[in-house]
């Protein structure tokens, strides 16, 4: 018997807080409820080393006092605030009742809610939930914005998630649509995406009446970068097909997919930066006599003659320059057009070298 399953993936997230508070005692109590609260807690007892566990641990809320020594609460705000990298944590301060000035203050540079002293636990979870609940979307949404730039609106969230579904069907299509069957094996597979899609990939490749290839393709990471990746192995089985009708012999046909799998590679993770809003082209053309690869993307481009040489001693440990290096070892001619940013590639049946 053979089936296939594809099951779909759900996935839980836990919040995290961070508490900044120089009283060890408050520390070690807020830590202790909210952590029974579901929530991680990471803590830091003084300003200098909350605003560094900040950047570093990117938690979904803050809380802190606003008396502490070295830097107050206030000013922990004020540059949470101020850096690109923590503005968007919610903050949370806590303050004594008498303390008006500090309330206005602290909601004044940007901070969301206070709670006042002596508190109460039950209410300082109240308050971290309400004020997740209000800002949790924009913090899943942010990345979306900073993607999509000036596309973003109502009709181009929808565009985009009806991109993502077609190429999430498109991904099922590329997949087998059942296992083979065999007399003396039972076969069944079951794909399990983590995101909508991904780069993962199997297929069932017959050699002859009596074997079978079973292709697994798993690149490292999630979600349309990965998905990006996985593509350029499928060009490349593609272009297998193409050199093989071509007759080129075994040899040039790996050294053709070494390349398109080195110059795919260098566009979508080091020219456009695994950028969703850019675009990697690939083009063949195909003659009698030669086949020619022109892959484009929107990256910034590089000056070939920066590259360093990676045979030399210097470089032997360095990855920068090999994928280029492999390029121009296994093809016929390697041009660099438009600043880097068009890679042209060509294999003849026969080397004009030789």
């Amino acid at each position: 018997m053979s089936e296939t399953i594809i099951v779909p993936e759900t996935t839980q997230s836990t919040e995290t807080i961070l508490v900044i508070d120089d009283d060890t005692d408050i520390l070690a109590l807020l830590e202790m409820s909210l952590v029974s609260d579901g929530f991680n807690v990471v803590t830091a007892n003084n300003g200098i080393s909350g605003l560094q566990s900040a950047k570093a641990k990117q938690p979904d809320l803050i809380l802190l006092d606003v008396m502490m020594p070295q830097m107050d609460g206030l000013e922990v705000i004020k540059k949470l605030k101020e850096d690109a990298e923590t503005r968007a944590i919610p903050v949370l301060w806590l303050t004594a009742k008498s303390q008006t000035a500090d309330k206005l203050r602290g909601l004044e540079i940007g901070g969301d809610d206070y709670i006042t002293k002596p508190f109460d636990l039950r209410e300082v979870t109240a308050r971290i939930n309400a004020v997740l609940g209000r800002t949790r979307l924009v913090k899943y949404i942010n990345p979306l914005i900073n993607a999509m730039g000036d596309s973003f609106s109502e009709a181009g969230v929808a565009e985009l998630g009806s991109d993502l579904q077609a190429a999430a069907e498109i991904q099922m299509k590329l997949l087998p649509d059942k296992p083979p069957v065999c007399a003396t094996f039972d076969f069944a597979t079951m794909f399990k995406s983590s995101t909508s899609v991904s780069g993962d990939f199997y297929d069932f490749i017959p050699l002859s009446d009596t074997r079978l290839a079973i292709v697994l393709g798993d690149v490292k990471g999630h979600g349309i970068p990965a998905a990006l990746l996985m593509l350029i192995y499928l060009i490349d089985t593609v272009i297998s097909d193409i050199l093989r009708e071509m007759k080129f012999d075994e040899e040039a046909q790996e050294h053709v997919n070494l390349a398109v799998i080195e110059a795919g590679t260098n566009a979508i993770k080091h020219g456009n930066k695994e950028d969703l809003s850019k675009t990697t082209t690939f083009e063949f053309l195909i003659d009698d006599e030669k086949l020619t690869i022109v892959i484009t993307d929107e990256g910034p481009g590089f000056q070939r003659e920066d590259v360093a040489n990676p045979l030399e001693p210097e470089n032997l440990l360095k990855s920068s320059g090999r994928g280029i290096f492999l390029m121009e070892a296994c093809m016929d001619e390697v041009e660099y057009e438009a600043g880097g940013t068009i890679v042209k590639m060509i294999k003849y049946k026969q080397n004009p070298n030789l």
